[in-house]
């Protein structure tokens, strides 16, 4: 009996070996290719962020960052340089195409790349702080912090900490050459395909270090064996890999538009004069005007959350829309509309898992067109206001005069009419005016209408 219950315990082993061994499942061989181009800001930091949760959806194999930008906000640098470096993908960050560069903010972003490419002609440095002026920063406290920021992520991957702190306080410059023979970066490539074609045998590991931290390394699969490593990927096949381009979301587009510090400014000025302008001239929707630009100004600071932000928008414009209803003002509906039509930009999520590249497209067209139409109606109801204000409003009695109306009884020669819906003593200057007849208002002559007859047109 004991034979028989080892025999089954072999054999059960041998032909299902995943019943008692943990299964992990294996990666897809997909690539997913991101680009980063233009100033960072929070905008940025949102769109990394969606990058890597798309790529962990996709189960893909590494991250590639297309770089290409002037620098950024601290703030914004800072997160984006944390979400790398948590990333349970890998994260290439490839400064692409030939002759960009990624100054400042950016090569802070490379140095926190589990992999550092460049292509040819490209730039990486001048790190050192300025202020939105454009003033250098030479404070000691925030040039220290900033160089032990990008050295120590330099260190995690093992490069070259000297070049690290000299692109802080020497403002230091390195094209591809120089920055790979300066072990700055690992990779020259001038397309993703090269890249990956040379990422083919090599294995990223993390490995420990005598201290017990650990830091990433670029090797040979073959000497991977080598190193105490605590976690490792292999790149064996990636030259075959499938390449997945991201497609931001709809609310990268605005926000991108919106965290512009020249458009953050600009809403602040136009928010205050259009604030003013509605408490000197009520009515006309000034106020309604400045006080979404101020709000939208806020967001653009920081001052507001995003998400917070979205739902007071979608609060505010139902409401004013459900005003509109009450005081039918027009200018009401159309700030509501915007207001929900801004909430929603900002909540868009990213159209990777959602709907088809096309029906983004679409609904792209759609809101342009909406734009457009909201902002012809803008301009009409302006050209109105501007013409109402133009003309002369008459007001009581002064609305009779000229105004037709019919006898009501004989005029002999006074009597009474009807004319604009009430009725009135009249009295006529032009003999007598039979019951029903027209009559037509000349003058007032205190409760007393002057009139005359209406002649018949032959």
């Amino acid at each position: 009996m004991f034979k028989v219950r080892l025999f089954s315990l072999v054999f059960a082993l041998a032909v299902f070996p995943s019943f008692f061994l943990q299964s992990y499942p294996a990666k897809s061989n997909l690539v997913l290719v991101a680009d980063v181009n233009g100033e960072i800001t929070m905008a940025t930091r949102d769109l990394v962020e969606d990058v890597l949760k798309v790529a962990e959806k996709a189960d893909a194999r590494l991250i590639v960052i297309r770089l290409n930008t002037p620098g950024g906000e601290v703030e914004s640098v800072q997160k984006i340089m944390g979400l790398i470096e948590s990333s349970e993908i890998p994260v290439c960050t490839f400064v692409y195409p030939p002759g960009s560069s990624a100054w400042s903010g950016g090569t802070y972003i490379l140095m926190a790349s589990h992999i550092a490419a460049m292509a040819s002609g490209t730039t990486i440095g001048s790190c050192q702080p300025v202020f939105p002026t454009g003033e250098v920063i030479n404070a000691s406290k925030y040039v220290n912090a900033l160089t032990a920021l990008i050295v120590h992520h330099a260190r995690l991957h093992s490069r070259n900490e000297t070049a690290a702190e000299l692109f802080v306080k020497e403002n230091l410059n390195l094209g591809p050459e120089e920055a790979l023979r300066g072990h700055v970066v690992e990779l020259l490539a001038d397309d993703v395909e090269s890249l990956l074609y040379k990422l083919e045998g090599l294995s990223l590991l993390q490995c420990r270090t005598e201290n017990g931290t650990t830091r990433w390394m670029l090797v040979s699969s073959k000497e991977a064996q080598k190193y105490d490593y605590v976690k490792r990927f292999d790149f064996d096949g990636i030259s075959q890999a499938t390449l997945d381009e991201y497609t931001p979301g709809l609310s990268y587009f605005f926000l991108s538009i919106l965290y512009n510090p020249f458009v953050c400014s600009l809403l602040l000025i136009v928010g205050l004069f259009s604030l003013l302008l509605g408490i000197k001239t009520p009515g006309y929707g000034a106020e309604l005007v400045g006080a979404i630009c101020i709000f939208l100004a806020l967001i653009s600071f920081g001052v507001i959350g995003i998400e917070p932000a979205a739902l007071a928008l979608f609060i505010l414009g139902v409401s004013l829309i459900i005003a509109e209803l009450k005081t039918g003002v027009g200018m009401l509906a159309l700030g509501g509309a915007l207001c929900i039509v801004m909430g929603s930009l900002m909540l868009f999520p990213s159209p990777k898992w959602l709907m088809y590249t096309g029906i983004i497209r679409e609904i792209q067209t759609g809101l342009v067109t909406v734009a457009v139409a909201a902002a012809i109606a803008f301009a009409f109801i302006v050209y109105k206001v501007a013409q109402t204000k133009k003309v002369k409003v008459k007001t009581g009695a002064e609305t009779l005069i000229g105004a037709i109306g019919y006898a009501v009884t004989d005029l002999k020669p006074k009597g009474h009419i009807r004319v604009l819906g009430e009725f009135w003593q009249a009295r006529c200057l032009n003999g007598e005016i039979m019951k029903g007849e027209e009559v037509k208002v000349l003058g007032i002559e205190g409760l007393t209408l002057l009139v005359k007859r209406v002649e018949e047109k032959t």
